[in-house]
């Protein structure tokens, strides 16, 4: 396994995983250059803070003062646009321990950038492990005000390898019993609902591009993916919460996570325009965080950071391969 980054919004470029026959193969979605992920709008791999998600108004209330946020052309806040920490560069300390290696990315983030109070320090540790196919991101912050905070990774995948087309040959399991229901703006209404009979019940291996096909309240017109989805029995410890197979190649990705809730995205902002020219629902993302436009929903699991306290939160892939089906094995066994 071979995992590549850059300093510029700590940045995931690349992550080499072997299919079933041991083949190395790229599965995050990149970009072919530095200027690309300059202009890119998808914001491929990178950390997203200070508060990933939409925070609705672009506003909310904290200790009695409101605090207004750069807001978008929908009026809403989204992952600190136009400056969030996808589009700073980050100073790195590289490490080499007995059982892994990696890097500490670090970023000093003032008192009111993106329109949030207190001085924010944060550090980002990518981990790869020698004796194992697995790949931590940890997260750590400080912060001398009380303020909030959501950090994640925006990497977008396809476990046939990055280039390909579509995700028909992937299985979907997420261990979430609940989503956040919202409006028109993607903005959360407070409603935490179940997702017992709807598109949104992937707690079973499905395949999501036959959703995709269809026409569905949910998944909106054209159909694609964009929902916060809640993890059963959360208590902020290290756990499974999804595991994602490709069926050609035998690759499969399982998360585990300390965060409440995984933002999925079938990859519907992709139209070609971009240099890698990447096509709708070429990739997914499993975004690990707290739930979107927490500071105003004071029953959603809390983002706020009081001074002395640190934040903390780590999500871990683990890859593996699935044998082949015994079909194809009795298939391939005979003598041409």
């Amino acid at each position: 396994m071979r995992v590549c980054y850059i300093d510029y919004g700590a940045t995931i470029t690349t992550v080499e995983v072997p299919d079933r026959d041991g083949r190395l193969a790229n599965i995050v979605l990149r970009l072919p250059d530095l200027p690309a992920y300059l202009t890119t709008r998808h914001r491929h791999a990178s950390i997203i803070g200070r508060y990933a998600g939409r925070i609705g108004k672009a506003e909310f209330a904290l200790n009695g003062q409101t605090y207004h946020l750069p807001a978008n052309e929908k009026g809403v806040a989204l992952h600190g646009d136009p400056q969030g920490f996808d589009k700073r560069v980050w100073s790195r300390q590289d490490f080499d321990k007995n059982d892994s290696l990696g890097s500490h990315f670090n970023l000093l983030s003032p008192d009111g950038d993106q329109g949030l109070p207190g001085e924010v320090r944060v550090t980002v540790t990518y981990r790869l492990y020698k004796a194992r196919n697995a790949f931590n991101i940890e997260y750590r912050a400080v912060s001398d005000k009380v303020t909030v905070i959501n950090l994640t990774n925006h990497g977008y995948f396809n476990l046939a390898g990055a280039g390909s087309r579509g995700l028909s040959t992937h299985l979907f399991q997420i261990h979430a019993d609940r989503y956040t229901e919202t409006d028109n703006k993607r903005i959360p209404t407070g409603r935490i609902l179940s997702v017992d009979d709807s598109v949104l019940d992937l707690r079973k291996p499905t395949v999501i591009t036959r959703h995709l096909e269809q026409v569905d309240a949910l998944l909106g017109q054209p159909p694609g993916y964009d929902h916060s989805l809640l993890f059963a029995n959360w208590d902020q410890s290290l756990r499974a919460v999804a595991r994602i197979s490709e069926t050609v190649s035998g690759r499969q990705m399982d998360i585990y996570t300390t965060e409440p809730s995984v933002q999925f995205n079938s990859g519907n902002g992709f139209d070609g325009s971009e240099a890698s020219a990447y096509q709708r629902h070429d990739g997914f993302a499993l975004e690990t965080e707290h739930l979107p436009d927490s500071p105003n929903h004071a029953n959603f699991p809390s983002t706020v950071l009081n001074p002395g306290q640190v934040f903390k939160s780590v999500t871990s892939l683990r890859f593996s391969v699935t044998p082949l089906p015994k079909s194809k094995q009795v298939l391939s066994d005979q003598e041409p």
